[in-house]
């Protein structure tokens, strides 16, 4: 694990908490939903009244739409997590080996299924897990109580549940489906400030990358608000299939942008001039428009105003090339190729932004206008059965372990082990790095029962009465809140505080032992630990996942080069691979950078190499350029159909099939062409779509060989 590295990530913008009115406002609602039920808990006698306030904590949502969508999971997941241990209790309470399996049984579907699921259903899921693991290991402690502590534990739960959606509901609100329109328009300026940096000479390729993480950082969240929207009512909620379309027209734009940025800088400044003085009145006026979208989206009417723009600039960049097509033969075919392509691959990133524009508006309409007939298509799901196989055996075989060494060293703190432990695979659940979250989690929840400890002995013993310990504990709450409203710090600072209220010696009766706190304390971060060890031991990551994703990508190139799929299809059903597996990716790492920019290539070469077939068939390309197009595409089906089964002699595949487009280009290059003539257009054309594909073999080599840099 790249702990250090983990650890001083921490750090270095302490002091950037979120102090805005909204998170403000978040910490203080969020303080006097907790004090309710705590107040509530006390009032109807429950056996760990900590309980109610420590689940609106760790219930505690921004928006109103992910706070009952949390809620609703949560308890669901505890109630199903509550009869699953009773019923465990109740057949195996005088057996501890079969109550182990029984649960470690339980534990695999659950795991199972959480992996195969998405946000809040895949946490309640994992919580019906976690919810049987507490039930069933305390009720085997004392059979004859079993039914108490399930139902005192399940309305604790459902009690802190109700007060935290009754603050978020009801106190200023802040509802999932303003966030996310908000954030649709800032996607789509932030995609047109994009635009601009890749065609501004002297961007810092450094600058574009950071843009482009960004934005898929963002872009990431769109799908879980979207989810949560269902919860806030019809009239709030977003359809599910535009959304979907927007995210892979998004990604079509990110694969547009980068290899322009790329092509223009290699071609500025060694234009002949007669393409330059074309070319570059082109690629400032789409400039304009792309920086006034950027600077003053808000300021347009509508979607509709916007998408007209963005028609206008397409329709001037298509002119545009189409004027250059008219110097075919007049001019050097390569450098007229590479203006051209990058005419192409400009009026492709501005339709795209307009579909982003089209698929996020009409997301938002759907509620008042649903659609009729069955959905074309739905977001993947997140992994396929094997990874939740493995997910599935890797926690329950990790519980069985726990269970073993409790019972081996009958620590009095075991249970408090096996809760750390069950707690950590939260945070193993689809994720390639559990330490990136779970680490600082761990050390957050340290600081807590650190705070805890500190409150039960020098705070508590002064205060009388329940007035007093709300104050006292509003001096935490507060700023803990805040902490935990800043996106940044959301999990560690939901971990102090969670564990702060449960640790604190909030029960019904004060008892101050510092030993059991202690040993109880150090038995929960033991399991947190052994957590994070043997999910780094023993990983399951999307690897696996990216691989078939890869050979597939590999197998429609292929099929597109050799005319046995649509280019269009293959180009959508790349970006859904990606789409699946976005989540997964952290843009920090350099392997992950290489797939995602290796991802966005495949997709782009389907749709060149579904033009040089329609190229190749086109009247007015000569019969040398058709013979010579026909032996390139053959050459690249065979060459991608092998790099699909990742052969060991995977460089010499990727160089014959460069030489192929190289040869191609030269043979392209010796044809006599009639100046603006049919025929000079059609090989024009042939020649931007090859400048394309061989840039692929330089860009994105590392991806084609599966030579991902390591982190």
């Amino acid at each position: 694990m790249a702990t250090a590295g983990v650890i001083r990530g921490l750090w270095p913008d302490a002091l950037s908490i979120d102090i805005g009115w909204r998170n403000v406002v978040y910490a203080l609602r969020t303080a006097v939903a907790g004090l309710v039920a705590l107040a509530i808990a006390y009032w109807l006698g429950l056996q760990d009244p900590q309980w109610s306030i420590l689940t609106v904590y760790l219930l505690a949502q921004p928006t109103a739409g992910a706070s009952i969508a949390k809620g609703f999971y949560r308890i669901a997941g505890t109630i199903a997590g509550a009869i699953a241990g009773l019923v465990a209790v109740a057949l195996y309470a005088e057996a501890p080996v079969a109550l182990v399996g029984c649960l470690a049984v339980w534990y695999f579907a659950t795991t199972y299924a959480a992996t195969r699921a998405r946000y809040f259903a895949a946490y309640g899921v994992l919580l019906a897990g976690f919810t049987a693991l507490l039930v069933g290991f305390e009720g085997a402690a004392a059979p004859t109580t079993a039914w108490t502590i399930a139902l005192d534990r399940s309305t604790e739960i459902i009690l802190g549940i109700l007060c935290s959606t009754a603050a978020s509901v009801l106190v200023m609100p802040r509802y999932a489906s303003d966030v996310l329109r908000a954030a649709l328009y800032a996607n789509v300026s932030g995609l047109a400030a994009f635009g601009v940096a890749a065609l501004q000479p002297g961007t810092p390729f450094d600058t574009l990358m950071r843009m482009r993480r960004r934005m898929v950082a963002d872009v990431v969240k769109f799908d879980a608000l979207r989810s949560y929207t269902a919860f806030e009512g019809p009239d709030r909620r977003v359809d599910d299939e535009t959304l979907h379309r927007a995210l892979s027209e998004f990604l079509a734009v990110l694969a547009v942008v980068r290899g322009l940025y790329v092509r223009l800088e290699d071609i500025r400044g060694a234009q002949d001039e007669a393409i330059n003085d074309r070319l570059e009145p082109a690629l400032r006026d789409v400039q304009r428009v792309l920086r006034t979208l950027s600077d003053d989206l808000p300021r347009f009417s509508g979607a509709r105003e916007v998408r007209q723009r963005l028609r206008d600039a397409h329709r001037d960049v298509a002119q545009a090339a189409a004027d250059l097509e008219g110097h075919a033969g007049t001019c050097p075919l390569e450098p007229l190729a590479n203006a051209l392509l990058i005419l192409r691959r400009t009026g492709e990133m501005v339709h795209g932004l307009a579909m982003v524009m089209t698929a996020e508006a009409a997301s938002m309409r759907a509620a008042a206008h649903p659609k009729r007939g069955p959905a074309r298509s739905k977001p993947r799901a997140p992994v396929d059965d094997r990874e939740a196989i493995l997910q599935g055996l890797r926690a329950s075989l990790g519980l069985v372990a726990v269970a073993l060494f409790w019972s081996a060293t009958t620590w009095t703190a075991g249970f408090s082990a096996l809760e750390g432990f069950g707690i950590m695979i939260f945070f193993a659940i689809n994720q390639d790095d559990p330490a990136r979250i779970g680490l600082p989690y761990t050390l957050f929840v340290a600081c807590g029962l650190v705070m805890a400890y500190a409150y039960m002995v020098l705070v508590l013993p002064s205060l009388e009465g329940f007035l007093s310990l709300s104050l006292a504990l509003m001096i935490v709450l507060v700023p803990a809140g805040l902490v935990m409203g800043t996106p940044r710090y959301a999990f560690p600072g939901a971990g102090f505080t969670s564990f702060f209220v449960a640790y604190m010696g909030s029960g019904n009766v004060y008892r101050p032992e510092p030993g059991v706190f202690a040993n109880s304390a150090l038995g929960l971060l033991f399991g947190f630990g052994i957590g994070l060890v043997f999910f780094n031991l023993v990983p399951v990551t999307s690897r696996p996942a990216r691989r078939r994703a890869l050979a597939a990508g590999m197998r429609r190139l292929a099929a597109v080069a050799g005319g046995r799929a649509a280019p269009r299809r293959a180009h959508r059903e790349a970006l859904e691979d990606l789409a699946a597996l976005l989540p997964r990716l952290d843009l920090d790492r350099p392997g992950d950078e290489t797939f995602l920019r290796g991802s966005l290539g495949v997709a782009s070469s389907c749709l060149e190499l579904g033009l040089l077939r329609r190229f190749m068939s086109d009247p007015a390309m000569p019969p040398d350029g058709r013979r010579a197009i026909d032996a390139c595409l053959n050459s690249l089906a065979a060459a991608f159909a092998m790099l699909a089964d990742a052969p060991a002699d995977a460089d010499a595949v990727v160089s014959r099939a460069e030489a192929a487009v190289a040869e191609m280009r030269a043979r392209l290059a010796e044809v006599a062409l009639e100046p603006a003539s049919d025929m000079a257009a059609s090989v024009l054309r042939a020649a931007s779509s090859l400048r394309f594909i061989a840039d692929r073999f330089g860009f994105d080599r590392p991806y084609l060989l599966r030579a991902f840099p390591k982190d």
